[in-house]
């Protein structure tokens, strides 16, 4: 998650102010808003709050529902040992998606050429 935290914390940092960088006047509430003091503070804030829109993408296991579950509905791959298929994250199946079907019609060339060369999707695709 760092790729969403990084730049989010030199946004942060590059706005902030040092101590005595703002005179009084009508900008004298940045001091305390823009601090450079709070810039850790800010950035995961900002973070967490963007988290809350694609946390999905970011899953490693199933939602506590599904995980009790050994045959989750939304994999797409071949049934493994016992039948149990197991999980597959939500932005793997995305840029599975993206490389198989939509990138396979668009591109036939370049599809062909990550396929040869083997480069995940989720190698470019995240």
């Amino acid at each position: 998650m760092h790729e969403l935290l990084a730049p989010l914390y030199y946004a942060v940092h590059f706005d902030a102010v040092e101590d005595g960088e703002i005179a009084d006047g009508p900008y004298a509430n940045l001091r305390e808003l823009c601090s450079v003091h709070y810039v850790a503070g800010d950035a995961w804030a900002l973070f967490r709050f963007i988290m809350n829109g694609v946390s999905k993408w970011y899953e490693w296991r199933p939602p506590l529902e599904e995980a009790s579950s050994p045959f989750p509905n939304h994999t797409i791959i071949p049934e493994g040992q016992n039948g149990i298929q197991p999980y597959i994250a939500p932005i793997v199946q995305a840029c599975n998606h993206i490389q198989s079907n939509l990138l396979r019609n668009c591109d036939p060339t370049l599809f062909r050429h990550l396929q040869k060369a083997g480069i995940e999707p989720q190698i470019y695709g995240m």
